[in-house]
């Protein structure tokens, strides 16, 4: 049967149709709860109409017709989100009431119109919730105690119409009601439907945006990459002119200071440059470890290698204290370790005038105890429950008079938990600071040392070295400064990987030098070129990757296509000629 909707009236503000029985339309968008009310009225006002013209003569009838004017007349006000809940609740209570008078009339709670009870709490409980439908089901309860009550003591009759001429009324009721209570279910569960279609809906805009969120993420990545690249490249020729420029200018004090203001200005603006990428880099949870063994003293000393000139100018004292029971040598990541100390000793340095700065290495049980104390300036206590969020200072005073991106600490605190550890503070003002954390305490995997060399090993012999970047002026830099560490070297330059090919036809060497980021082959694809075409000189010519990228994603891609190390840009020479050195006899001892 085709279903017809009902026209409403345009005086009211609602839709223009609503469908009254069998089909429902399948624009969700019509079931809101305000809709679901006039839908609700309707139902109720127009079965007690019909009530009123089935004449039984077993009550007066004029009850249906007062509670249909006042139901329907409820409708205008049921878009109105003041008047939505009152509609609800004068509605039910008209009919309950209803429903109460006619049973008083045809039975009491013998009357079959008691089988509308049923369904009274029903609206409430599709409109308001459950707590309002357990209140009217409670009242409901109530109505037929009293009329059980009013039977007992004689108020109520209990004669139930059983006559022919009733039939059609009790049929009437009960198939109205059942009705009634098969259009709930109904409505609930085109709501039900609603309410998955707006969390469907709402589930793919979260999708969406987690999408647009991850691509801006990797174009930021790729930003950042792409301007530390571009940053570190012309700092690797400026720190490395600069390092020949001091050797040559040794004799001449004044220019050998300009020269060190040059080289001081470079490292921090480095620093900077290196504290944004590390800093991208952890927020994006690319950061490996590269855990190996090493030894625990050396390192705590190479630490503070880099702060005693800084700590001899202050006239501070900078110490180190190792606890006599840790081992020798230690597994973890010593290059994080190490950014760590430095951080802390370096920040440590920074607001301290007067007395000394101390690193102590202790344990606890299972973990490293690193603790770096000073006696400078302290830091306010309700400043220290921040001190390691990104871009905090300790106040503003703090941020003019010592500068600083304000992401060191909140790297070392990332640092510290990418390795299973935790990190701290102790201070009071005028008191200096104490700043701690633990790591996993694990001993080094082998017994036997790998061999440590030092820069000065192998300084004199007369190494043939391949360098191959794409950047003349990198390539300058690089032949200056291994022909000052390696003064007997024969250092052969390429600017493309198809002429170091072409050099590897006619020449060995003892190890080559290759820029990761080249045109047309990069240092990965010249890498394995070499394996493939000459696989004997690449058994004994260990290829090391100098790269301006800090990605730690490219560090792997270097290693898994055959390279021995790979070592960032701006070259620090100390880095290079342990890297050479270490590969360089390792290929000799495989050789041997």
């Amino acid at each position: 049967m085709k279903i017809r909707p009902l026209k409403i009236p345009s005086v009211f503000s609602g839709p223009a149709a609503l469908w009254l029985v069998g089909g429902l339309p399948d624009r969700v968008s019509l079931f809101t709860r305000p809709n679901i009310l006039v839908f609700y009225l309707l139902a109720a006002g127009l079965t007690s109409l019909s009530f009123y013209v089935l004449r039984t003569g077993f009550y007066n009838p004029n009850a249906n017709l007062a509670a249909s004017l006042l139901v329907l007349g409820m409708i205008p006000l049921a878009w109105h989100q003041r008047w939505y809940r009152w509609v609800v609740h004068v509605s039910t209570l008209t009919n309950l009431t209803l429903i109460t008078y006619i049973a008083t009339q045809t039975g009491g709670i013998n009357s079959t119109a008691m089988v509308w009870l049923n369904v009274v709490a029903l609206p409430v409980l599709l409109l308001l919730g459950a707590r309002l439908a357990l209140f009217w089901t409670a009242i409901v309860l109530v109505s037929i105690l009293a009329l059980y009550v009013g039977m007992n003591w004689g108020w109520v009759s209990s004669s139930r119409q059983s006559d022919l001429s009733a039939l059609p009324w009790v049929w009437m009721n009960q198939v109205m009601a059942l009705a009634n209570l098969m259009l709930g279910i109904r409505l609930h569960d085109h709501l039900h439907d609603q309410e998955l279609q707006k969390i469907q809906q709402r589930n793919q805009e979260i999708m969406l945006t987690h999408q647009a969120l991850l691509q801006a993420q990797a174009h930021k990545d790729n930003f950042v990459a792409a301007v530390g690249h571009e940053l570190r490249t012309p700092m690797n020729a400026i720190l490395g002119f600069n390092g020949v420029l001091r050797q040559e200018l040794a004799d001449e004090p004044e220019q050998l200071a300009v020269v060190d203001h040059i080289r001081s200005s470079t490292d921090h603006l480095l620093q900077v440059v290196n504290d944004i990428l590390d800093f991208s880099q952890l927020q994006a949870g690319k950061m490996p470890l590269y855990p190996l063994n090493f030894d625990l003293a050396a390192m705590a000393e190479e630490a503070l290698a880099g702060q005693r000139a800084k700590a001899t100018e202050k006239g501070v004292g900078l110490s180190v204290h190792i606890d006599p029971a840790l081992p020798a040598r230690v597994y973890a990541d010593r290059q994080r370790l190490l950014q760590i100390l430095r951080y802390l000793l370096g920040n440590a340095l920074k607001f301290t005038e007067r007395g000394e700065v101390s690193l102590h290495i202790t344990t606890q049980g299972r973990r490293l105890r690193w603790e770096v104390t000073d006696s400078g300036c302290g830091i306010p206590p309700a400043r220290q429950a921040h001190i390691f969020r990104r871009f905090e200072h300790a106040d503003e005073q703090t941020t003019r008079t010592y500068g600083g991106t304000g992401l060191g600490l909140s790297i070392c605190e990332k640092l510290v938990h990418l390795q299973g550890g935790q990190i701290g503070v102790k201070s009071q003002v005028g008191q200096g600071a104490q700043f701690w954390f633990d790591t996993p305490l694990q001993a080094a995997l082998q017994a036997v040392p790998e061999p440590v060399p030092t820069p000065a090993d192998g300084r004199n012999e007369a190494l043939r070295i391949l360098v191959v970047d794409d950047n003349a002026i990198n390539l300058m830099v690089a032949r200056l400064q291994l022909q000052k560490c390696w003064p007997q070297a024969h250092v052969v330059t390429a600017d493309s990987a198809v002429e170091a090919l072409s050099l590897l036809t006619e020449s060995v060497f003892d190890v080559a030098l290759v820029d990761m980021v080249m045109p047309e082959m990069d240092g990965m694809q010249l890498t394995q070129a070499i394996l493939q075409r000459f696989p004997d000189k690449a058994a004994h010519m260990p290829i090391i990757a100098l790269t301006a990228n800090t990605n730690p994603v490219d560090r792997e891609r270097c290693l898994d296509a055959g390279m021995c190390d790979v070592l960032s840009k701006p070259i620090d020479m100390l880095a290079v000629a342990y890297s050479v050195n270490l590969h360089v006899q390792l290929a000799k001892r495989v050789a041997a």
